[in-house]
């Protein structure tokens, strides 16, 4: 008889598994910031248009085929992730494409512990010690990264900051819309009103008639937020949130790396001991939260609310 092992992916562990495939969407969400300041003569809002029509697109094929309530069980958290959603995307497009890419993704990757503190007010959830400890490292590394007083603050640092506040807000939200609604219903959602709050941008402000480069341009931004959702939903069904989402840390190292390659945007030493800051941060709740899964190991994990973001 031949060996029957498992080989390849199938023979790694279910949490490796999890942790090369938070990796490679982590690589793809990098691909996406690079794509969106890529497309440099397109408006922010027809950007967000195509990317968020792409995404109507493939989440109707799932609904449909899974046979879910289009028109989800509880509309209120589902209408506020999508209108907070759209505020958050629509301000971090704006910030890549001005800022500095590495900047711009550090920045807004401080929204888990505004998470944190929007939770313990609104959904009363505990505020540990080890928040306070992460969210003061965080708070620290955006200083150092937009250093007020050493230098002319650049406004988009402060809209990517706005953008994480935003980001926080929709998590907040996805967070009650989970509890009745099945993933898939809560994106196709958010994807529709994006796609629906661009068009009076794109109505009565600046609008573009795509060249067929641009046209390819917008395709592609599409075709990558739509990897990236899928191999960080992939991620979560091998393994719980607090286990793997240290991981998509490393998008800070591939936009880094991307910029400097694409762009020459060689980050200053301020933005790089920010980010460790920041990424220090993760890493303390990322311990937290696994302390207290282990000292509670008879409760089950909850499904990520990460996953759910197009």
């Amino acid at each position: 008889m031949g060996d029957k092992r498992p080989r390849g992916f199938s023979a790694v562990s279910n949490r490796n598994k999890a942790a090369l495939l938070m990796v490679a969407a982590a690589l793809f969400g990098a691909l996406l910031s690079i794509t969106v300041k890529w497309i440099q003569d397109v408006p922010v809002f027809e950007k967000m248009f195509f990317r968020c029509f792409i995404g109507i697109i493939v989440v109707t094929f799932t609904i449909v085929k899974e046979k879910h309530k289009l028109i989800g069980n509880r509309q209120l958290p589902i209408i506020g992730r999508g209108i907070t959603g759209f505020c958050s995307t629509a301000l971090y497009y704006m910030a890549l494409t001005y800022a500095p890419v590495a900047e711009t993704v550090t920045l807004t990757n401080t929204y888990p512990f505004l998470l944190a503190i929007f939770c313990w007010i609104f959904l009363g959830e505990k505020l540990r010690g080890f928040h306070i400890v992460a969210l003061l490292l965080s708070f620290i590394g955006a200083v150092m990264i937009i250093r007020p007083g050493f230098t002319e603050v650049n406004k988009f640092y402060i809209i990517a900051l706005v953008s994480a506040v935003f980001m926080a807000m929709t998590y907040t939200f996805l967070r009650k819309a989970r509890q009745t609604d099945h993933p898939s219903v809560i994106v196709f959602w958010y994807s529709v009103i994006c796609s629906i709050g661009c068009i009076p941008f794109m109505v009565f402000g600046d609008f573009v008639l795509p060249t067929p480069f641009q046209l390819f341009q917008l395709l592609c931004l599409g075709f990558v937020a739509t990897v990236y959702q899928l191999l960080m939903s992939s991620a979560y069904k091998f393994a719980p949130a607090t286990e793997v989402s240290i991981y998509s840390y490393t998008m800070i190292i591939f936009s880094a790396v991307f910029g400097i390659i694409i762009w020459a945007e060689i980050p200053p030493i301020f933005t790089v001991l920010g980010a460790l800051l920041i990424v220090s941060g993760a890493f303390v709740i990322y311990r937290g939260n696994n302390s207290r899964k282990n000292k509670a190991s008879d409760e089950k994990d909850a499904p990520s609310d990460e996953a759910d973001n197009l």
